[in-house]
């Protein structure tokens, strides 16, 4: 079970150490996998501001626009675990319905971010007062540390957790990371382009996902 967060005034004591902390270096590619079609489009480099939605959405609720303008951009370190966290739902990688891509991106500038992987060297989560549960606890309870987080660290460009379908670390960036954030991808292509059918293939056999 994870506890709920300490206040935001409490976190600040717990000063993220240096073995707490990753940074993300520009020569690293992230990927996510995005709609291009359909409601709710944002930009494969944008931040949204509409939530909370999933596991570390910083918005406030009620559910909607955030008032405050608080952002989240979920990435994964290897296409796999992009197409695992896409399509976590039905576990069927669709590759048609509302035109999804598979963009890989490198950002701007070294991000700093708290690192609450299981190969994390240090232990934050638990100093906190949590514990490694933060990256696979219920979404209600993992938002309201995201909350705290952002409130207590306000500089802070995001989290680095695991993906709770893939095993390996995803990042979940917060509103100061925008400034990092490239104009042009590295790679970026629709799910349904050639090159990509034997990586789909190969992701979906790993993860027991259909695909369509």
């Amino acid at each position: 079970m994870l506890s709920d967060p300490p206040s935001a005034r409490e976190l600040r004591r717990f000063e993220i150490r240096s073995e707490e902390s990753r940074v993300i270096a520009p020569s690293e590619v992230w990927w996510r996998v995005h709609k291009t079609d359909g409601d709710h489009v944002i930009a494969w480099n944008a931040l949204r501001t509409f939530g909370p939605l999933l596991r570390f959405d910083p918005h406030q609720r009620p559910l909607g626009e955030d008032p405050g303008g608080r952002g989240i951009w979920y990435g994964a370190s290897t296409p796999g675990a992009a197409l695992a966290e896409a399509f976590q739902v039905d576990r069927t990688i669709d590759r048609s319905r509302d035109r999804p891509f598979l963009t890989g991106l490198s950002f701007g500038r070294p991000l700093t971010v708290l690192d609450i992987c299981t190969d994390s060297m240090g232990a934050w989560a638990t100093r906190a007062g949590g514990n490694y549960a933060l990256s696979t606890g219920q979404h209600a309870v993992t938002q309201r540390w995201a909350r705290a987080i952002v409130e207590a660290y306000p500089d802070l460009d995001g989290l680095r957790y695991n993906s709770r379908f893939a095993g390996v670390p995803c990042l979940a960036l917060f509103a100061p990371a925008v400034t990092a954030m490239p104009d042009r991808p590295v790679l970026s292509a629709p799910l349904t382009h050639p090159d990509l059918s034997s990586r789909i293939a190969g992701a979906a056999k790993r993860l027991g996902y259909g695909v369509v």
